[in-house]
């Protein structure tokens, strides 16, 4: 808490919504419950407020004064009074003000956001994302300088859906018809495929009556969860080096509901930026690349990123042409004379590598394959190899007309490549009337009409590696990190955020908060694994993994002192 700042920032917010300094003293401040709820997830406790104030019971003067708590009687007051500090906690971060005390009416709804005032809510939404990402950047500061320089600043970034209490859900936000069903009526919709926004079929019918359209479908119950969702942005680890060279922590989050918010990858990439972490390559999924290009792609390259990301299906092969003599194949440019079977060797493969994955049976319960179905699933294993071993000739053969990035994006959208003058079919595309003649073309920003095109110069599908190479694999293959802490921190041994019932405090913000503190709590467990791993002087596992004798200690060294000077045997940090 003290790396993160975060007393000056509660305190600087809370100066600037007093409306007066008279008043009452409060209790129990508003940084010394955040470190109460951070105690909280760090020793695996819901977050309910009986919960917390069975701690706080349990805490020792000298605790209470370490976590900023000045509370020292403990009485029938204490819930009343660890409620109170969370609910002004919430007030300054809360983007979604308004009663939460039980289910609204059509009619209650509709007061509550007409007394919202958008500027206030979008300054309380930065806040959040201030707060949250400060106390992220406080665990990573726990690490030595040497340790945080040994990134080269790789990042993977992927959405994981966080459900609120209430399994019922509600209308959807944007439709203010219609009594709520929950208390937590500021949630959203989410679905797995697509921008994971989704709306009942009510909502869609009652939608388009209104805007007379029919722009909304509606999405099936089995197939939607009520819900927020959590954008993380996660260290991976460097392109070329050493194995586990530091800890892979969470760098930043952000919040917002389902399909709501747009740019919020930027976001993350710029927050990091902002606090002077370097920027490197930049890896995500589809659900990213598929935005507009000023909104992602661009933002992200101007900050020095290097994107890497997949394509929806239908974006594979030829995705944009230069009038001088250069077309886009799968994010890069090559010289217009490539031959149509280099350019569609993409979509081969990708057709051959389905057709084998729709063969192979499907279901928990699977039913015995008969003869034909084994047939037809060996014959499209090995269309599927024999497509696999092609695409490499053919990839290595369209490699031979690749323009060669040079440098990154300039403030105005320039990029430099290099040309190809050593391809075999330079002199043929030179030839061509219209072809450009330097060694060097500068693509520039798409104006006018062009640039209202989804993939107006290209922009949006640029990326720095070829797709498909082994470059891009084992880039894109670094993505998996990002997932790997979705799943841990969803899980019932550790911070369960996948469980409402653990934090029952309505609305939206105090989940961001319990979230936003559960990932620094991850970010400390994944630092004291890193250094049990590098202090191990025997086979770790399940069973011994706790015991003090597995691990390289020196009874004259007293705790904190930093690691330098480990034995001969012991690898380096």
């Amino acid at each position: 808490l003290r790396k993160a700042g975060v007393r000056k920032l509660l305190e600087g917010w809370q100066s600037a919504d007093a409306k007066t300094t008279a008043g009452r003293h409060c209790v129990i401040s508003a940084n010394g419950v955040l470190g109460l709820i951070l105690l909280q997830q760090r020793l695996r406790r819901p977050t309910l407020i009986t919960e917390m104030t069975e701690t706080f019971r349990k805490l020792s003067d000298a605790h209470r004064r370490q976590l900023d708590l000045e509370h020292t009687v403990v009485d029938e007051r204490t819930y009343d009074r660890v409620w109170s500090a969370i609910m002004r906690l919430i007030k300054l971060l809360d983007e979604f003000p308004g009663r939460r005390d039980k289910i609204l009416s059509q009619a209650e709804f509709a007061v509550v956001i007409a007394e919202r005032d958008s500027e206030d809510c979008l300054m309380r939404r930065e806040r959040m994302f201030t707060l949250a990402n400060s106390l992220i950047e406080g665990s990573r500061q726990l690490l030595p300088r040497t340790l945080r320089d040994a990134s080269e600043g790789n990042v993977a970034i992927d959405a994981t859906f966080v459900p609120l209490y209430g399994k019922t859900g509600n209308p959807s936000p944007t439709n203010p018809h219609g009594k709520r069903w929950s208390a937590n009526h500021d949630g959203g919709w989410y679905r797995r495929e697509g921008s994971h926004g989704a709306v009942t079929h009510a909502d869609a019918d009652m939608m388009n009556k209104i805007e007379g359209s029919k722009a909304y479908s509606g999405t099936a119950p089995g197939k939607r969860m009520w819900g927020v969702e959590i954008e993380i942005a996660r260290a991976t680890a460097n392109y070329a080096g050493f194995p586990d060279q530091f800890p892979l922590l969470t760098h930043a989050v952000s919040f917002h509901i389902p399909g709501a918010i747009v740019g919020e990858g930027a976001r993350l990439v710029e927050s990091l930026h902002e606090r002077g972490h370097p920027i490197n390559l930049v890896i995500v999924d589809r659900a990213y690349s598929n935005g507009l290009y000023g909104q992602y792609a661009v933002p992200v390259r101007l900050l020095g990123g290097k994107n890497v990301f997949t394509y929806r299906d239908s974006d594979l092969g030829e995705q944009a042409f230069d009038v001088r003599g250069f077309v886009q194949i799968s994010g890069s440019w090559y010289l217009d004379t490539l031959p149509k079977v280099l350019r569609e060797a993409d979509r081969v493969i990708l057709a051959a590598r389905n057709s084998y994955k729709r063969s192979k049976p499907t279901g928990s319960r699977k039913a015995p394959e008969t003869s034909e179905q084994v047939k037809k699933r060996k014959q499209a294993h090995a269309d599927w190899l024999l497509a696999a071993t092609l695409y490499k000739t053919q990839f290595a053969q369209r490699a031979k007309s690749l323009l060669r990035p040079k440098g990154r994006m300039d403030a105005d959208w320039t990029r430099r490549y290099l040309v190809p003058i050593d391809s075999p079919d330079y002199a043929k595309w030179k030839a061509q009337p219209a072809a450009h003649q330097s060694v060097t073309v500068m693509m520039k920003r798409p104006e006018g009409k062009e640039a209202e095109l989804a993939n107006a110069g290209g922009l949006k599908h640029e990326q720095h590696f070829c797709f498909g190479g082994e470059e891009w694999t084992r880039a894109n293959g670094m993505r998996n990190g990002v997932e790997s802490v979705n799943r841990s921190l969803k899980r019932s041994q550790y911070e369960d955020i996948a469980d409402p019932d653990k934090r029952a405090i309505r609305g939206n913000t105090f989940t961001y908060l319990v979230v936003a503190v559960a990932t620094v709590v991850e970010n400390l467990r994944q630092i004291i694994n890193f250094y049990k791993r590098h202090l191990a002087v025997k086979t770790v596992t399940p069973k011994n993994n706790r015991l003090p004798s597995v691990f390289w200690q020196d009874p004259d060294r007293t705790p904190g002192q930093d690691l330098a000077g480990l034995p001969p045997d012991i690898p380096p940090l």
